[in-house]
């Protein structure tokens, strides 16, 4: 939602003002500098999110960016589930393969890839390349 919200024109991608004001309203505490000053700090998450510099970030980037710098400030399953039904085209209780690779880095996707169970439907049929994320989540947190 803070993508969509800062994503202007609608063109599926933030450029890095965008981006880093985005990042701002989720608490990140970045500092002020004047236009073209040394930014050391933003440097480094555009070192993450935006390697190649091509002046944006897409939404998978920014998935991705979110996913592995926000999972060490998780509290509840439930938040990762939101971030799988995300992931997910039109929030179904699985995630297919492919979905998988477009949104996360590789070595994320090949993990997701080798834990989650197939995911059954209510009939008991097993949907090819598709994965369960809310048991796959919920066996996360048990203690």
């Amino acid at each position: 939602m803070m993508f969509k919200h800062f994503d202007k024109d609608k063109s599926g991608r933030l450029n890095h003002q965008e981006f880093k004001s985005c990042l701002r309203s989720l608490g990140y505490d970045l500092p002020m500098v004047e236009e073209g000053e040394p930014d050391p700090e933003f440097e480094a998450i555009l070192d993450t999110v935006d390697p190649n510099r091509d002046g944006h970030v897409s939404l998978q980037e920014y998935m991705a960016f979110m996913i592995s710098r926000e999972t060490e400030n998780v509290k509840s399953s439930e938040e990762i589930e939101s971030a799988f039904r995300a992931l997910s085209s039109e929030g179904k209780p699985y995630v297919t393969k492919e979905e998988l690779y477009q949104n996360l880095t590789r070595e994320q996707a090949d993990y997701c890839v080798s834990h989650m169970k197939p995911y059954v439907d209510g009939k008991g049929r097993e949907l090819p390349t598709a994965f369960d994320y809310v048991e796959f989540t919920r066996s996360l947190f048990v203690n």
